[in-house]
């Protein structure tokens, strides 16, 4: 393999480095450059447009610019990882431009000038400094984007002959110790300047050693000289470890987290205990006459509970309106509902075609069982073409890793009713997946939204 192959040379390596530097420097100081001029240029505008004198411009613009330049430094907004993606460099600068206006609005009140400032003509000014903002990001962020794909990360593998093949395509340099003759020895300079040299503009470097003490003799020496080391570690690649934690001193690896942080978790049950309560002085008076309905309509108990999957595949006891005959009650779900279903009664008919049956699960959300929104929960006896629905999709348990919901993003698709087909839950469960994929707070409230165009659905019987 030889000690380093002329794929390219140090010189290039480091000529590459300085002017990726350069460039990105560039690029942040055209941004603060061009942002203040959309500002100015809107400014320009508007005075041109109410035909007043450059004094009789908008007067929170003067304010605006500064305090536009302050928060946007102060969240981030110049980073490259944000300034890549169009939709956080977007909403990271009209964020910005929203905490610049706040600022210059508790300055003027501060002053007593606000009702000089509030005009027509500054929210004029704000919106085209707000689609000039727009415009400006979302071409930098193709750019990069652009530029990003075309670049190949520079990894150097330093290891012996057990390396990798099927590293190659990302490996940029391959430099095999036993070819080179080295040895992880801290008392020969020169030794050290060589290797050094060799890693110098690299992005990454990686060891594989077939041997544990020498791969810990190399990772040592390279720390100790300050270079940032990665271990291949192919035997783990099945479990794609996410990251590394301590137990006490003793390195452990994650395999696996939840889709939803803590604080996510905390504002999405927030939102549900809101919403609960608010909805409760119209939600608990329907119960109490759709309870006195059901009782004069069959015989049996109001309510139907019934046992499902919920969080973390723990089950619940998730709660209906019956509004099947006390007799012919699946228990399991092992029947699926039918059109014209002859165990369902007369209201009972009504209030599935309705989904008015789903309410009384909202004491499942109050108490923490089920979501507003989130997968529907399923009877555990429930099939598709006669595979219960965890053997019909291999993917099915993931489902669970959130709060089942009262709604959810395949319920408002129209994947709801029977499964007769296996097609049929395999749709439900790649749209709960992809809701747990893409949670947002806006999410659910754009589904909940959409629940009530589904509310009364064919397939509701």
């Amino acid at each position: 393999m030889g000690s380093l192959p002329p794929v390219r040379t140090t010189s290039q390596f480091r000529a590459e480095r300085f002017s990726d530097r350069n460039v990105f420097l560039f690029l942040v100081c055209s941004l603060v450059l061009i942002g203040d001029l959309c500002m100015i240029i809107s400014a320009v505008i508007v005075t041109e447009f109410y035909a007043s004198s450059l004094e009789g411009s908008p007067r929170l613009a003067y304010v605006v610019l500064p305090a536009y330049l302050l928060a946007a430094w102060r969240l981030g907004v110049y980073r490259r990882t944000v300034l890549r993606t169009v939709p956080a460099s977007i909403g990271s600068a009209l964020l910005s431009l929203a905490a610049a206006l706040g600022l210059s609005l508790l300055a003027s009140y501060a002053f007593h000038a606000a009702d000089s400032v509030w005009r027509g003509e500054t929210l004029f000014f704000l919106g085209l400094a707000a689609v000039g903002l727009v415009s400006l990001r979302s071409g930098v962020a193709a750019g990069l984007h652009h530029r990003e794909e075309e670049t190949t990360p520079r990894v150097v593998l330093l290891g012996d002959d057990s390396v990798r093949s099927n590293c190659d395509r990302s490996v940029t340099a391959t430099i095999d110790v036993r070819a080179c003759n080295w040895r992880p020895l801290e008392s020969d300079p020169n030794f050290l300047n060589d290797l050094s040299r060799s890693f110098a503009g690299a992005d990454r470097v990686v060891l594989s050693f077939r041997a544990l003490d020498e791969r810990r003799g190399w990772a040592r020496l390279l720390a100790q000289i300050g270079i940032e080391t990665e271990l291949l570690e192919p035997d783990l690649a099945d479990l794609k470890p996410l990251a590394l934690r301590y137990l006490d001193s003793t390195p452990t690896l994650v395999v696996s987290t939840v889709p939803l942080t803590v604080g996510k978790r905390a504002l999405k049950r927030g939102f549900d205990l809101s919403l609960v309560l608010l909805a409760a002085p119209v939600v608990v008076p329907l119960v109490g006459v759709l309870a006195v309905l059901i009782r004069l309509d069959s015989s049996g108990p109001v309510f139907f509970v019934q046992r499902r999957i919920g969080t973390n595949n723990r089950y619940f006891n998730c709660i209906k309106f019956r509004t099947m005959r006390t007799d012919l009650t699946d228990a399991a779900g092992n029947r699926l509902t039918a059109r014209n279903d002859p165990r369902v009664t007369r209201l009972g008919h009504f209030l599935r075609h309705t989904s008015l049956d789903e309410l009384p699960q909202l004491w499942n959300v109050a108490k923490g069982e089920m979501s507003l929104v989130g997968p529907r929960p399923h009877a555990l006896g429930a099939t598709a073409e006669g595979a219960l629905y965890w053997e019909a999709v291999p993917a099915y348990w993931q489902r669970h890793t959130v709060t089942p919901g009262l709604t959810g993003l395949a319920q408002v698709r129209g994947f709801r009713g029977p499964t007769e087909r296996r097609c049929d839950i395999e749709n439900r469960v790649a749209s709960d997946l992809e809701y747990i994929r893409t949670w947002s707070l806006w999410l659910d409230v754009k589904i909940i939204f959409k629940t009530f165009s589904v509310l009364i659905h064919s397939n509701a019987f």
